[in-house]
């Protein structure tokens, strides 16, 4: 990663890291079912970005060994490499390393066979080992924005909300198809609302300068948790 990059990163975190904190609490607790086991746990930040991940694991689990791979090797910041111990993604399949746990913290949404991902990750599993996948889910603002105002807004809607190397946006029936054909089976599925950055950097991104529809745009941030889930949630074992 160059220096430009470097400083983007960094400015991303600046921003999100507050609002990563909760959320990764919120998945680490959702798939330990807040129930956090004992002895040693070996765990998995498979597609990690900065690292930050291996933090929220620590402040739980002190005594356990948390992994970082990545498709950028460079992507684990230096702040946080401390915390991880990194797999070079070159070398990742033939790893030998078992995972109690595997993460896929906003990554199932970038892989380009997320099939082939899972059936490789269930591979590197202890018997009793857990996935828990976290990744943006369909809702209802796609298909009503598409419908009432002919592809303007909905195009908005897509600039603020999809990054370019999101490849898919999940509804339940295409995600559990995935999952059962990885021969892998959901043991707890939930959906939930869940933004990593506050409600002016969407809207910047749509490029909403109207201050009736920014106005609107807050008001939507601010209840997303009750009409909004736009996240799932899943658990997953062999």
């Amino acid at each position: 990663m160059g220096g430009d990059d470097q400083r983007e990163s960094r400015s991303w975190y600046a921003e999100a890291a507050i609002r990563n904190h909760s959320n990764f609490s919120n998945m680490f607790l959702f798939a330990m079912n807040s129930n956090l086991p004992r002895g040693k746990v070996s765990i998995l930040d498979y597609g990690g970005g900065g690292g930050q991940f291996a933090l929220t694991c620590k402040s739980y689990l002190f005594d356990s060994d948390v992994y970082f791979v990545d498709v950028r090797d460079d992507g684990l910041l230096d702040e946080w490499k401390l915390v991880n111990r990194q797999i070079k993604f070159k070398d990742f399949p033939t790893d030998r390393t078992r995972f109690d746990y595997i993460f896929l913290n906003d990554v199932f949404e970038h892989v380009l066979d997320p099939v082939s991902v899972l059936k490789q990750l269930a591979g590197k599993l202890e018997d009793t080992g857990k996935i828990f996948i976290d990744t943006p889910k369909q809702f209802w603002i796609y298909p009503i924005t598409k419908l009432l105002s002919k592809h303007r807004l909905y195009g908005k809607v897509l600039r603020g909300t999809v990054s370019s190397a999101h490849l898919q946006i999940w509804s339940r029936r295409a995600f559990e198809l995935v999952v059962s054909m990885s021969d892998l089976k959901i043991e707890k599925y939930s959906e939930v609302s869940e933004y990593t950055m506050p409600s002016d950097f969407y809207l910047n991104n749509m490029r909403i300068e109207n201050r009736v529809m920014r106005l609107a745009g807050h008001l939507f941030y601010r209840n997303a948790k009750h009409v909004a889930k736009n996240k799932i949630l899943c658990l997953l074992s062999k």
